[in-house]
């Protein structure tokens, strides 16, 4: 028996370097030996273990790194949000048109405006055709089929009901594009006159009529629809239009008002606020970019430290920080007030933009260019879309597969640890069966040990007696 005792006394004296899995006791045996069974399963289950704090740690440091890539993907995200919105300065919101006569025409910039000098004169807005109903509207009967006459085309169409209102909804469901059709009460309150009103979509000269189940025409022409007339930059040639809404150049229409009897001037700019805001907004998108990649460097490195996406990321940056333009007005960033410190981080100038955009604004516009059209836009916008396509950009695909990595150990974690619990289960059982027999061993050694003992005490009573 003191064999047993000193082969487990010393196994469980053996140091464990791991720690286990459980640390409250799990074998409760009756042997003198059982605190030395406790040592044993949990020195097994430490060691089993071990694969289960390595995989954890790896799964915390990924975890690590997902929240940091998150967070790039934020700033990055904002950046590229900031190079849009230079381009939406440079777009038609950003232009504005000083008009001589205000009274004869309006002006909507859109994408494609480009600074200019224009002048209009507009001879005739032309007019609409209309009609109205000739007599009070008959909503009698089951619902009817209806012909509308537009020109010398005809549209057939089927209402829910006869009644004016529905009539009038349905030829603008149907066909809003050719006419504007109306329910309009002539009469009074107490008694009402309902008839439907039409007016052509455009200017031009054409009949409107509406016929019911085959009958003759239910309106009267009121007025006839006449094209608009003018003439654009003293140009000599009459322009007819059907609609009051005319380009005159890309991205700047203009909205005939009235006629005039002289041209109209119409000069078109393009207001620097827009794109003062934007370029300060980038710059400081830019910076947060910078300083969250600078984080991921150094001593004191994130999550991301050694990682090749840090790579790709300072790429990015620095190709958008320095681009030059082969342009011998504005070839850099720092014509508009962007200047690139050592410590990489931008500082904005709104005056050297101002002096610059004053001086020469279609260099500013050729320079920037647009998303699709070369220059600064195109380059940043590419370097970006690299980075944030929602399918092949690196920092998307590279957030991914670390997620992707963490489902994949924490599966493994989960079999492992299932492993880890059968073989306690299994040590359990063993070391139970090993205490068992022990401690039937003791007793018997107890029996045997007290039988001996007294009958050394008979012998010295009775030697004692002789």
């Amino acid at each position: 028996m003191g064999t047993v005792s000193n082969s487990l006394s010393s196994t469980a004296n053996t140091p464990v370097t791991a720690s286990t899995s459980t640390t409250n006791s799990i074998f409760n045996g009756t042997s003198r030996y059982s605190q030395d069974f406790q040592n044993v399963i949990n020195r097994a289950v430490a060691i089993a273990s071990l694969p289960i704090q390595l995989l954890t740690g790896q799964q915390t440091a990924l975890s690590s790194q997902s929240t940091e890539l998150s967070t790039v993907d934020t700033k990055f995200t904002a950046l590229q949000t900031a190079v849009q919105g230079i381009q939406d300065a440079l777009n038609g919101s950003s232009f504005q048109a000083a008009i001589s006569d205000p009274s004869v025409v309006s002006a909507t910039m859109s994408d494609g405006a480009t600074e200019g000098n224009y002048t209009i004169q507009v001879d005739n807005i032309g007019a609409y055709a209309t009609s109205l109903t000739t007599s009070t509207w008959d909503s009698s009967g089951d619902a009817a089929t209806y012909t509308l006459v537009v020109g010398s085309n005809t549209y057939t169409f089927t209402p829910t009901d006869n009644s004016a209102a529905t009539v009038a909804s349905t030829i603008n469901a149907q066909y809003g594009n050719l006419v504007q059709a109306t329910a309009v009460n002539v009469g009074s309150s107490s008694a009402p006159d309902y008839r439907i009103s039409l007016q052509g979509a455009t200017l031009d000269d054409l009949p409107l009529d509406i016929e019911k189940n085959g009958g003759s025409g239910l309106q009267t022409q009121q007025t006839m629809g006449a094209l608009a007339q003018y003439e654009v930059n003293g140009s000599g040639v009459t322009v007819l239009s059907n609609t009051r809404s005319v380009t005159v150049s890309k991205g700047v229409t203009l909205n005939l008002l009235g006629t005039s009897s002289s041209p109209v001037d119409v000069t078109v700019t393009r207001s620097t606020s827009a794109l003062n805001s934007a370029l300060s907004t980038f710059a400081d998108a830019y910076n947060a970019a910078v300083d969250e990649v600078t984080a991921q460097r150094g001593q004191k490195a994130g999550p991301l430290q050694g990682q090749s996406i840090v790579y790709d990321l300072s790429q990015a940056l620095s190709s958008i920080g320095t681009y030059n333009s082969s342009s011998d007005q504005v070839n850099g960033l720092a014509s508009l007030g962007l200047d690139l410190g050592a410590d990489g981080h931008f500082t904005y100038n709104a005056l050297t933009l101002l002096s610059t955009d004053f001086s020469n604004s279609e260099g500013v516009a050729s320079f920037l260019g647009s998303a699709t059209g070369g220059g600064f836009l195109q380059a940043a916008t590419n370097a970006l879309n690299n980075l944030e396509d929602p399918t092949t950009g690196v920092v998307k695909t590279t957030e991914a597969d670390v997620k992707t990595h963490i489902t994949d150990i924490g599966t493994q974690i989960s079999t492992k640890q299932t492993q880890v619990d059968q073989l306690q289960a299994e040590m359990q059982d063993q070391m139970a069966r090993a205490d068992a027999l022990i401690a039937s061993m003791e007793q018997q050694y107890t029996y045997m040990s007290d039988l001996f003992q007294a009958q050394q005490t008979a012998d010295q009573q009775y030697s004692t007696g002789m």
